[in-house]
């Protein structure tokens, strides 16, 4: 697998100019705008994933993109529903609590005060262990995400790729060593893109839609490596 070749394609493109402006103007477009480059990135990893010598699609229907993009927001939150809920709990409790607390502090009652402090206490280990739990989960799905990304990009769109946990983790250790060294790649890409901050701020928006299609590149080369071609 070259994955070298994931930093540079793009510029080797006939339009890559035209291609890396329109991303990044669009990308200023809030919400709509990440959709539309979200559904651009899963094209273009099908189309290196096709073996296509320019995998950069012509932006020419942006309907697609977007609906294509929708689809994988979607999945997306499905994926992180169970962080999402967690957190939700972790609010509540931290409201509980300030409540249990707040209440005990007002009343002169020692009573009172001593189960609002125990009620605490058993909030704040609840809401200690729940977070726990959380940032574990955010940990395993945020390096896990380009599992279901990259087989939805390859299916047709299909949504249910997202909540098959068995799957996704089938693949990732059939595909161990290319799956961590093409997270590595998307990572490394995205360090670099921040440097774009430095192009009057905005360049910033160019850089980080050209280290999506960097990432774009490298887990296209791994499905294609997966299903047995040459990279």
């Amino acid at each position: 697998m070259d994955f070298g070749k994931a930093f540079t394609y793009v510029f080797e493109d006939k339009n890559w100019m035209m291609k890396v402006l329109i991303g990044g103007l669009i990308s200023l477009i809030p919400i709509a705008g990440a959709i539309i480059v979200l559904g651009y990135m899963l094209t273009t990893m099908k189309n290196v994933a096709d073996g296509q010598p320019e995998p950069l699609p012509e932006w020419a229907n942006f309907g697609d993109f977007f609906m294509k993009g929708l689809y994988a927001f979607v999945g997306i939150l499905v994926y992180f529903l169970p962080a999402i809920l967690l957190y939700c709990c972790v609010m509540i409790l931290s409201i509980v609590a300030s409540s249990g607390v707040a209440g005990s502090a007002a009343t002169s009652n020692s009573g009172a005060q001593a189960a609002g402090g125990a009620l605490a206490s058993v909030v704040g280990i609840l809401t200690i262990c729940l977070n726990c739990v959380l940032g574990l989960y955010a940990l395993v799905a945020g390096l896990s995400l380009y599992a279901p990304l990259t087989r939805f990009a390859m299916t047709g769109n299909q949504l249910s790729v997202f909540w098959d946990f068995r799957g996704n983790f089938a693949f990732i250790q059939k595909n161990a060593a290319n799956y961590v060294i093409a997270l590595v790649v998307a990572w490394v890409a995205g360090i670099v893109a921040g440097f774009g901050i430095i192009l009057c701020v905005i360049g910033v928006l160019f850089t980080s839609f050209w280290s999506s299609m960097v990432a774009a590149h490298a887990f296209g080369q791994m499905w294609r490596q997966s299903q047995g071609q040459a990279a």
